[in-house]
């Protein structure tokens, strides 16, 4: 059914009343206002591909100490984790037998000494009187035989002393070298034979990494070569020099294994730790990009920058720019290297202007803190 012709003409009058409304544009829109920023310059720079393998931290020098005499652990004077220095005592065995014995031992030297003493005297004297012809030769000779019998005790007796002090020296452990006590396997109390370690006892003012490798890898280093490592909860890299590439024997292994010293480790490395070793490749070095991390804008799983350039009227604007970051460790510290998204010589914004930045914001630069 045609519906009347009026109905159309009263429909087209309410359209041509709501169009103006429509096309209407809001003009209560404020302008962003312009912000004051910081800027850092992105960086390019000849990056040599690297290959990367793990490695575990170990001291470098580590002493397991045990004592020559059987006892009963009197007591221990340090615990684990503390530092001692060179010669401190560490743990003592009861020694008292031991004691005992370098008292007897005393006695007897002492002894031994005085009948030396006096056969020294003895000889002494009837050589005089031999030169005054009023004795035998023959007395002579015996008074010497008796004076040589008598060193040799002195000197038996002296070297007895020095074994039962030694014996009692052992009785008490002591630091071989300033370091770390990493471990303590005895109690007081608890009773001890010669042989099994008692203590572990650690130099951690240099240590080491040990790193299996094949062999392309390996041919890419050279002794004292320095070489990047990342450890975790570690800010920035860590360097070690190669002492050597070693073939990996301990346990069944095969391979190699690299070996790399670090000479001044940073504080809160300690043995156990992970690391992973950047070595170089033999591929052909390549540009990278690096932009300091405090210019990184995140946003659920993405990442990006706010880019400083001028507009059509020379207005300097802050843009939003989604990046995409190099993946693997950093060969810097506070710096982020970048895959895709920016070119050497652009300005970022960093600092705490970030959250206070829209897309397509206009700055200022500030010159008197720029980078």
């Amino acid at each position: 059914m045609t519906a009347p012709l009026g109905w159309w003409f009263l429909l087209a009058g309410a359209v041509t009343l709501l169009l103006p409304g429509c096309a209407e544009a809001p003009d209560d829109v404020e302008p962003l206002p312009t912000r004051t920023v910081t800027v850092a310059q992105v960086e390019t720079r000849e990056h040599q591909p690297v290959v990367r393998v793990a490695g575990v931290v170990q001291p470098d020098r580590r002493a397991q100490m045990g004592t020559r005499q059987a006892g009963t652990v009197e007591s221990v004077l340090v615990e684990a984790g503390d530092r001692v220095a060179a010669d401190q005592p560490i743990l003592r065995v009861d020694a008292r037998d031991l004691e005992a014995a370098r008292t007897a031992a005393r006695l007897q030297r002492n002894a031994a000494r005085a009948a030396w003493e006096q056969a020294a005297q003895n000889e002494g004297r009837f050589r005089r009187l031999y030169e005054q012809e009023l004795v035998a030769r023959v007395r002579m000779e015996e008074a010497e035989v008796k004076a040589e019998q008598a060193r040799g005790l002195l000197q038996q007796a002296e070297a007895e002393l020095a074994a039962a002090e030694i014996n009692l020296d052992y009785a008490t452990l002591r630091a071989p070298f300033t370091g770390v006590v990493s471990e303590i396997l005895a109690e007081e109390g608890s009773f001890v034979a010669p042989g099994p370690p008692l203590v572990i006892f650690e130099d951690r003012s240099q240590l080491r990494v040990d790193a299996g490798v094949d062999a392309a890898s390996a041919m890419q280093v050279r002794d004292g070569q320095a070489l990047s490592m990342g450890f975790i909860g570690i800010d920035g890299v860590v360097e070690g020099r190669v002492q050597a590439v070693l073939p990996a024997l301990e346990d069944t292994g095969v391979g190699l294994r690299l070996r790399l010293t670090i000479t001044d480790p940073p504080p809160e490395l300690e043995p156990g730790m992970v690391a992973e070793v950047a070595i170089p490749t033999a591929h052909a070095s390549r540009t990278r990009v690096s932009i300091p991390e405090a210019a990184l804008v995140r946003r659920g799983q993405m990442d990006g920058v706010f880019v400083v350039e001028p507009d059509t009227e020379g207005q300097l604007r802050a843009r939003l720019r989604w990046i995409v970051l190099t993946a693997g460790a950093r060969d810097a510290p506070g710096r982020v290297d970048v895959e895709r998204g920016l070119s050497g010589g652009e300005r970022v914004v960093v600092g705490d202007r970030l959250d206070d930045l829209s897309d397509n914001q206009p700055v200022t630069v500030d010159d008197a803190v720029r980078d």
